[in-house]
């Protein structure tokens, strides 16, 4: 300990005993100066404890003078057993394999809880687990338009966890993103919603915990937001139009010979007076022209139809900035303040002018002012997030409905916090160490519910039930074992495909409306022959079906050949403009990359050998179900489809921001007692049963058992009724006690 901490412990020891004398020799005074000497003697751990990180120190020293202001003490410190299974699940989202939790409470490293933490926070599972945190807030899904695009955000967002983007920078990213998804898979943050003012409604609310959605209709009827308000705030990203951005424009009418000469030198007044003047010679110029086109409009029309189907993939791939579009007040404002129909200028809705400097856009203008330091939200949001994050409840609750008169529950811990945040450069994975590193966090949970309205004072963490992701990552751990190095950041499959969309746009720009026309009429002749064979076939069918002769199979044949005919008019283009191989590239489209299946747990021939004929034949049988869980909760679809375990756990549909649920309810108990994913658990192949086997002795495999699903060894108690269910029950008693100890809450919850 440095020789100035060495001091304050000193000091602060003497007061302790000082006081405690004092308490001693004053019997009417004992409580107040045993309150007095457990804040000190807190002050004492957090300072030896935080001497390597004074952040952390700090953070308890304000929580204890909140203790001793209330008269409340510090929870008892936690376990090994207790701390290392929370920090496994609160960093890397699962529970510690047993080798990992051996390795934990084996070492005599005084310094192991720090360097765990450091270890977690730097792991892959870090990525995985903050990945669910975001996708949730952010409601990311690839239920939506633009599969492509939310499969790029999706990466993008696992990167910018993983490189630990700094958040200011990385929600900077966001708002000012733009291009295609080939450049940055961030525009899947505009195109997640269509309607420009819902998005900024959402936006509020996730990065300045502020609650507007009413005010996009009407003055907020509970705080001081107004109509005029929401609009001005929706100016700055109201240009960020998520339609597909490059289109390429053909001429309006057919080419032909260029305007004779001396119409072209006229002046457009000119030019039409003279038009009126002459309309017989008029006539004649547009007869010569007509003569020598080299399209005409009818192909020109269907030329424009064939490239429509051509651009079709790029749709939903691209956000632009249209930075001269604003929005109008409805037409139904009712207000004084403005009119409606009424453009509406960019204007932040509170703190510091968000004026675009030279060359600056409006969107950049606002994320400037979104993420300032001197925003006076922005920082405290976020601070607050990550608190609740590790503590399991907030310093202010709700966490996104802040108003000018949120109190914090320890105004001075949020102003450090908030501070705090600041220093570490908005680095989240700095600022959680402090916190994970604090001795209040490193004590037994708190059991006592608190209850909206009620302020909770943090004499340790708050007792949590996993999340949905929690729950299957922590399955996927006992069958599998660490799976953390398994998180994709890269998906070849998607980015080969965003080449070929890129390589697309950029050939059509290159030949621009000219070579467009002249690859669309190399094709003509074949598409008037394919339209030719289009009417005959839609003539057969119809003729069938007047007589009644047309069977469903003859009907569905008859269809296939006509979509097959439609399709080739868009081939034949594709093809001209971009060559037969990368046509075929797109032409084949994108589908998502399948799961990399794990290699089957091999099992050992004497174990095999043991086994009964049905043992075998069910261990097989189980072969195909392990294997379904081969993956972690952030590397499937995103919100996994409705009746999957993880919706059934309360998976976020990604509707609403912050959607999840941890609410129990009877269909999560029988999954968990006789659904197909807890099967794997228990079967042969899985990794818990193949250590189960080489355990040895009953006792040793319950306490195995233990050790994986609860990170600890049974207590003197629990063993004298397992060893009586391990008399009674034989072969089926270790299942017994797995489906006991899988559906109790000592596994289910965060203690």
């Amino acid at each position: 300990m440095p020789d100035e901490g060495k001091t304050q412990f000193h000091i602060l020891l003497k007061m302790a005993c000082i006081l405690s004398l004092g308490g001693w020799l004053n019997p009417p005074f004992v409580n107040t100066f045993a309150m007095k000497t457990s804040a000190i003697l807190l002050l004492i751990a957090s300072i030896a404890h935080g001497a390597a990180l004074p952040e952390a120190a700090k953070i308890d020293q304000l929580l204890a003078a909140d203790w001793q202001k209330n008269g409340l003490q510090a929870n008892p410190p936690a376990t090994d057993d207790v701390l290392v299974r929370r920090l496994y699940l609160d960093i890397a989202g699962r529970i510690p394999t047993v080798a990992e939790r051996e390795e934990f409470i084996g070492s005599n490293d005084p310094q192991k809880r720090a360097k765990l933490i450091d270890k977690l926070l730097a792991s892959d599972g870090y990525t995985s687990h903050m990945f669910n945190f975001w996708a949730d807030l952010l409601r990311l899904t690839d239920n939506t338009k633009g599969r492509i695009t939310a499969e790029a955000y999706e990466e993008w967002m696992k990167k910018e966890l993983k490189a630990n983007t700094p958040y200011d920078q990385m929600v900077k990213k966001l708002l000012t993103t733009d291009g295609g998804a080939w450049d940055s898979g961030s525009i899947g943050f505009y195109q997640r919603d269509e309607n420009k003012l819902d998005h900024l409604a959402y936006t509020v609310q996730v990065f300045l915990g502020t609650s507007i959605v009413c005010a996009q209709c009407h003055n907020h009827p509970f705080d001081k937001w107004t109509q005029m308000d929401y609009y001005g705030m929706a100016a700055f990203t109201y240009g960020m139009d998520t339609k597909g951005g490059d289109t390429i424009k053909l001429p309006r009418k057919p080419q032909g010979k260029e305007m004779p000469e001396f119409l072209a030198k006229m002046a457009p007044k000119e030019r039409r007076e003279y038009m009126k003047k002459h309309p017989e010679e008029v006539a004649k110029l547009r007869e010569e022209a007509k003569k020598g086109e080299s399209i005409s409009a009818q192909e020109m029309k269907d030329v424009k139809q064939t490239l429509g189907d051509v651009m079709k993939p790029l749709r939903y791939t691209a956000v632009t900035n249209n930075d001269g579009k604003l929005p109008k007040l409805p037409d139904d404002y009712k207000y004084t303040d403005g009119k409606p129909g009424q453009t509406i200028e960019a204007s932040a809705m509170f703190g510091h002018d968000a004026k675009p400097k030279e060359g600056q856009t409006r969107v950049h203008a606002f994320a400037d002012w979104m993420t300032s330091p001197e925003n006076p939200r922005f920082t405290t949001v976020i601070a607050n997030r990550m608190w609740k994050k590790v503590f399991g409840l907030g310093l202010i609750e709700p966490v996104d409905e802040m108003t000018d008169s949120t109190v914090a529950s320890n105004p001075a811990l949020m102003d450090y916090l908030t501070q705090l945040m600041i220093e570490k450069k908005y680095s989240l994975k700095s600022f959680m160490r402090v916190l994970y590193n604090t001795d209040t966090y490193q004590r037994m949970a708190g059991t006592q519910e608190i209850a909206l309205g009620e302020t909770s004072h943090f004499t340790g963490p708050m007792l949590r039930r996993m999340s949905a992701e929690q729950v299957w990552d922590s399955v996927i751990t006992l069958t599998k074992g660490n799976l953390d190095g398994m998180v994709d950041d890269e998906n070849q499959r998607l980015h080969q495909y965003l080449d070929d969309l890129a390589m697309f746009l950029n050939t059509v720009k290159t030949k621009g409306p000219e070579g467009i026309l002249a690859a669309a009429k190399a094709g003509m002749e074949q598409r008037k022959a394919n339209d030719q064979k289009l009417d005959e076939l839609r003539a057969k069918m119809a003729e069938q079906k007047e007589k009644g002769t047309a069977s469903p199979a003859d009907a569905k044949a008859l269809a296939n050949a006509a979509n097959k005919l439609r399709r080739e008019a868009t081939n034949n283009l594709l093809e001209n403009l971009v060559g037969e191989e990368r046509a075929e590239d797109l032409l084949r489209g994108y589908s998502p990359e399948k799961q990399d299946k794990v290699k089957r747990a091999a099992i050992d021939k004497a174990v095999l050998a043991s086994m009964t004929k049905e043992q075998r034949k069910a261990a097989l049988k189980s072969a195909a179900s392990s294997n379904m869980v081969a993956a972690r909760a952030s590397e499937l679809p995103s919100p996994a489809r409705p009746g999957h375990f993880l919706r059934t756990f309360g998976q976020s549909d990604r509707e609403v921001i912050d959607n999840s649920s941890d609410d129990a309810s009877v269909p999560q108990a029988l999954t968990l007692l006789n659904g197909p994913l807890v099967e794997t658990i228990t079967s042969p192949l899985s990794l818990l049963n193949q250590q189960l086997a080489k355990a040895g002795a009953p006792d040793q495999k319950v306490t195995l058992l233990y050790e994986a699903l609860l990170s600890r060894r049974p207590t003197n108690n629990e063993r004298a009724v397992l060893d009586s269910v391990v008399r009674e029950r034989g072969d089926k008693a270790l299942a017994d006690i797995t489906h006991a100890l899988l559906t109790g809450s000592q596994f289910l919850f965060i203690q």
